[in-house]
């Protein structure tokens, strides 16, 4: 029960061609890593693009909602959470 010869001959192809591309994808992306490490460092506006945004205005801790700017009550305008049941965050 072996495999037929012309079986084992066109897998043998299959491989050999599956080789080929990963070898030629492989020399790609090496001229790119050469190519970012020449560069040296992005410029800081792409940098700063890839960050997360900070919120400009505070949070309410219970529903996560953006407090409306002014002067902040004792409770969440949107869901009623109690300020005073949680400390206030170190200023940063």
């Amino acid at each position: 029960m072996g495999r037929r010869p012309r079986a084992d001959a066109d897998l043998a192809v299959q491989l050999a061609g599956r080789i080929a591309d990963l070898e030629e994808r492989i020399r790609a992306l090496e001229l790119r890593v050469a190519r970012v490490t020449r560069e040296g460092p992005r410029p800081t506006a792409e940098k700063a693009a890839l960050e997360p945004p900070t919120p400009s205005a505070t949070r309410c801790p219970g529903c996560l909602l953006e407090l409306p700017h002014g002067r902040r009550g004792t409770a969440c305008v949107w869901c009623g959470f109690v300020f005073s049941a949680v400390r206030r965050r170190a200023s940063r």
